[in-house]
């Protein structure tokens, strides 16, 4: 079976375009979130302890502007950026507060129902815009990309066999597509059918049990990239963080807006 790819880049925090080949490139990139002021999502894993994005933390660096974290007072500061993964550890003053519990599962099956929250700033209109929204949608697929969080771009593709018909595509096929010189770079990412905007990249990808699956990094055109648990969980264990780690459940007839306002108590909104 012979197969084919064809590229799909992200700036910014948007889904902008697929290309027809490998070595297509979509010509009209949409403007970066920082140029419209930065503003991310984060959640807590531990008192004091949150995590987002690093290109959210990147962009507040590059003005020179100390982290806010809306509704918390006292000084943060970043205590690990892996701008390859994405990810950021953020600490500040500890409080009695929520945090979310990490899932505990090897990997999610392609249609597993999950939702992706956020404190949305593009897209929204008037006073809606920086409030926690919650999308929700399925696993579409696992992709390889290669991502540069301060340039605003992620390039990721999608093969396809003679008859246009997805297949999975193995770890050699992200170096050939990329070639061997950026493999350092590869990671996979999760991409889901629910919609999310500039501003909540940093949000939690949550699972029917209100598990943290993956966090959100970009989205748009009714999509949302993730970056998968397998990044967040070497994140925490680099930083000497034990999360509350739990097994999925399975649920028939999960109550969404029980995850959703659970997860509410533990998210805050980053800004610069």
């Amino acid at each position: 079976m012979r197969r084919w790819m064809r590229g799909l880049l992200v700036v910014g925090a948007a889904v902008t375009g697929l290309g027809a080949a490998a070595s297509a490139w979509p010509s009209r990139p949409v403007r970066l979130a920082a140029e419209q002021g930065v503003s991310g999502s984060a959640f807590a894993v531990a008192p004091g302890v949150l995590v987002t994005n690093a290109h959210v933390a990147l962009r507040c660096q590059m003005h020179g502007l100390p982290l806010k974290i809306v509704g918390r007072g006292g000084a943060w500061r970043v205590a690990i950026l892996d701008a390859e993964a994405d990810l950021a550890l953020l600490r500040g003053p500890a409080e009695d507060e929520a945090v979310l519990p990490i899932s505990a599962a090897a990997r999610l099956p392609r249609g597993t129902q999950v939702i992706a929250m956020g404190y949305p700033t593009q897209g929204v209109e008037g006073r809606m815009a920086g409030q926690l929204r919650a999308s929700r949608g399925g696993v579409l697929r696992a992709t390889l990309t290669v991502h540069d969080p301060q340039g605003g771009r992620a390039v990721s593709f999608v093969m396809t066999d003679r008859a246009g018909r997805e297949v999975e595509p193995a770890w050699d096929d992200g170096v050939r597509y990329f070639g061997a010189d950026r493999a350092r770079a590869l990671r996979w990412r999760l991409e889901i059918d629910a919609p999310s905007s500039g501003g909540s990249s940093g949000g939690p990808v949550l699972d029917a049990a209100g598990h943290v699956v993956g966090v959100v990094y970009a989205g748009g055109r009714g999509l949302t990239a993730a970056i998968p648990l397998e990044d967040v969980r070497d994140l925490l264990a680099r930083a000497g963080i034990a999360p509350v780690l739990r097994m999925p459940a399975q649920r028939r007839s999960p109550d969404w807006a029980a995850v959703e306002a659970a997860a509410a108590r533990a998210m805050y909104r980053v800004t610069c």
